[in-house]
């Protein structure tokens, strides 16, 4: 009887080891199958107000990961963009292609790996004469121009001078001449213009469509027809803003595939839904403002930079900003490797 008594508590104990070893085996099973939480750093992005933001726009409303990072969207100011590549604040800028050109040259490590937002520049004139706005047009006259030290600026200050057209910033502008008042916006442009204290104004979009409409004008000139007429042997346009990526992330061939994608996906939302676009873009940020027309104009971007388009960026460094700030020829053709990788 003992010994059928210690015969069942045997087979009892290892029918319970049993048991558990298979609930151990489920556990580590189930366990396993689990998603492994992502181990990836988490991002930042950032782009400056205006057009530049339309660049992220459906991805950065939506919080979208980028090849499994996640990522912050951030819109600030004009002012404040550049110090978001120079402070290493943010992975992915989107800024004027100088500005960020030049901060890689002297050591920043980013790339520039695409333009995000080609030429959407416009002289607005004050008037309604009826006749096609010229570059000769503004001689002798005063004109407020946005971005003095950005691609707005240079832009601006290459077409005058290509043209033979004196740019001074005080007293008043012989017959040659043209006085140039440099404001920090469009809003302020738009002021101006309509205060009658400037006869045009050279604005980006959206604000070239928004004071048109506002102001009932219809005469301007494209900045990047001017552009191409004073420099037909490199493009027909100009890139205005670039996007510049840690270089971490673009020796990454995955996140590039995954960021470009998006970017595509984006270009394609933006252009085929202008009526929409104003009320997605005030997530971002509040005061956006984006008229359906001025849609088109904006000229967003976002596709991968090759050879060519490398080339055509150095030929646009080399015509608008060829000195650094003391005056010092700068090397763009020996900085094309560190800009670009």
């Amino acid at each position: 009887m003992k010994k059928s008594i210690k015969l069942v508590s045997i087979v009892l104990a290892l029918v319970l080891m049993l048991a558990l070893a298979s609930v151990f085996v489920a556990c580590n099973k189930n366990s396993s199958e689990q998603e492994t939480p992502s181990t990836k750093a988490d991002l930042r992005f950032a782009a400056p107000e205006g057009t530049p933001a339309l660049a992220m726009l459906t991805f950065a409303v939506d919080k979208t990961q980028i090849d499994g990072h996640n990522v912050t969207y951030a819109v600030v100011t004009p002012a404040n963009i550049a110090a978001e590549l120079s402070s290493k604040s943010a992975d992915i800028v989107i800024m004027p292609v100088n500005g960020g050109a030049n901060l890689i040259r002297q050591g920043a490590d980013y790339k520039l790996v695409s333009v995000a937002v080609s030429g959407s520049l416009f002289m607005v004139a004050g008037d309604n004469s009826g006749e096609a706005l010229t570059v000769a047009d503004v001689k002798g006259k005063k004109v407020a121009c946005i971005g003095q030290t950005g691609v707005p600026g240079l832009v601006f200050r290459y077409v005058m001078n290509a043209n033979g057209i004196a740019m001074v910033t005080s007293g008043t502008p012989t017959a040659e001449q043209v006085f140039v008042q440099y404001v920090a916006d469009g809003a302020q442009a738009r002021t101006l213009l309509s205060d009658g204290q400037v006869d045009f104004i050279v604005v980006g979009e959206p604000a070239a469509t928004a004071t048109k409409a506002s102001l009932g004008k219809t005469r301007e000139l494209d900045m990047q027809a001017a552009y191409a007429a004073a420099n037909p042997q490199n493009g027909n346009t100009y890139p205005q803003a670039g996007l510049f990526v840690r270089t971490s992330l673009a020796n990454d061939e995955a996140f590039l595939t995954d960021l470009f994608a998006k970017l595509a996906e984006n270009k394609t939302w933006v252009n085929g839904h202008a009526s929409e676009v104003a009320a997605k873009v005030k997530q971002l940020y509040e005061s956006a403002a984006f008229p359906a027309p001025a849609i088109p104009r904006c000229a967003v971007d976002g596709t991968r930079i090759d050879d060519a388009k490398k080339a055509e960026i150095i030929a646009f460094l080399k015509n608008v900003m060829p000195k650094d700030a003391g005056g010092n020829a700068i090397d763009w053709d020996g900085a094309k490797a560190r800009i670009f990788g």
